[in-house]
């Protein structure tokens, strides 16, 4: 068995000046290294600066660095997508906008340690506001008559200060006589999970497994069954809406749906170097 490709993000979002949030986003891996930053007013998510940097990219294609004015007073939020396609569009091949977008995540995440910035009262009052908001978009808003231990239960006694959220996911293919095995792991401040399958030497997935180590319920483990149903596909011949349609959803886990794209995309890349000479 022989490691033949890796990629690794990490995000974290902080509180720097008074009343403002650095959300940073890198990604390096085999064939690139990159970042990207945004600051945003901590009570409005109003977007102050936005920047990408790309220090490695295939024969160099891609280096450089770049602002992104255009974004200034938008909001790091829930449906900034048209934004980002405006503002950033393809710049770097897309990396630049999937930098910033995973800050966004990032910032959206930061929100549960920022409720009083943010206007609410009290946590238990902005669980509730999340409640309404995001109702059965995983398996978890889906099935709060079912859950054991509510958002603000699990994350109390969470001590963030300046540092309000952590991200990392990783991504590595191991070459194998007769096929790849791949596994991508995720880990947040709220949630730990990983991806591991077996693929034939056509990037067909032969087995898929799921586990969970975090997470706000037990229900959320459940979760952990559904990459067996990715068995039988030819990953570089899928969509990331297919595969989230199989392990996302209103039953399913964006997180893994995240990790089911990083996989599919490794495997895009790992079986073109193939074809390119690129692995001996």
């Amino acid at each position: 068995m022989k490691l033949i490709y890796q990629k690794s993000w990490f995000c974290s979002v902080k509180r720097i000046h008074s009343g403002e949030l650095l959300a940073e986003a890198s990604v390096l891996g085999t064939e690139l290294e990159a970042t990207g930053r945004l600051k945003v007013d901590q009570s409005s998510f109003a977007i102050k600066d936005a920047r990408w940097e790309v220090f490695r990219s295939p024969a160099g294609i891609f280096n450089g660095s770049q602002e992104a004015p255009g974004l200034k007073g938008a909001t790091a939020y829930f449906n900034i997508g048209r934004d980002l396609r405006r503002e950033v569009g393809e710049h770097a091949g897309g990396l630049a906008r999937e930098l910033l977008a995973e800050c966004v995540r990032g910032i959206i995440q930061s929100e549960t340690f920022l409720f009083r910035e943010r206007g609410f009262p009290t946590l238990k009052a902005y669980c509730e506001h999340w409640r309404k908001f995001q109702v059965d978009t995983c398996r978890y808003q889906s099935n709060l008559h079912r859950v054991t231990r509510r958002w603000n239960e699990y994350v109390d006694g969470l001590q963030h200060g300046l540092n309000l959220f952590n991200r990392s996911k990783n991504c590595a293919v191991y070459l194998l006589a007769g096929g790849f095995i791949v596994h991508s792991g995720f880990s947040d401040s709220y949630h730990e999970l990983g991806l591991l399958s077996r693929l034939d030497p056509a990037g067909r997935v032969e087995e898929c497994s799921g586990s969970f180590l975090r997470a706000p319920d037990q229900v959320c483990f459940e979760c952990a069954l559904l990459p067996g149903g990715l068995k039988g596909l030819v990953l570089a011949e899928c969509t990331k809406k297919q595969l989230s349609a199989i392990v996302g959803g209103p039953q399913g886990c964006e997180h893994l749906a995240d990790l089911a794209e990083e996989l599919r995309k490794a495997v895009v890349y790992t079986l073109a170097n193939i074809r390119e000479g690129g692995i001996v």
